[in-house]
């Protein structure tokens, strides 16, 4: 149930062109990758405002396990992470 989480796809024909180019495009990269994950991280905080149970309901996980996932550092995909938690 974790799909409606908004996860913008960032991925523009100008920053593929980049990534190719040598040296400026691992700082493309590397600067689409934190937006991504900033992004989806937003979407895990707008879960921490809703009700334990709404929570509970829309995702399969507990309060302390969406709390755990927005404390990880941003090179951790903490959506991955609470899909992970969830399938366990």
């Amino acid at each position: 149930m974790l799909q409606w989480i908004y996860s913008p796809r960032i991925e523009e024909p100008a920053a593929a062109n980049l990534a190719s180019r040598g040296t400026g495009g691992w700082l493309r990269s590397w600067t689409v990758e934190r937006r991504r994950q900033k992004l989806r991280r937003d979407a895990i905080a707008t879960l921490l405002r809703v009700d334990d149970d709404v929570l509970r309901d829309i995702t399969g996980l507990e309060r302390h396990q969406v709390e755990a996932a927005a404390r990880l550092p941003l090179e951790v995909d903490a959506l991955e992470r609470l899909r992970r938690m969830r399938d366990a």
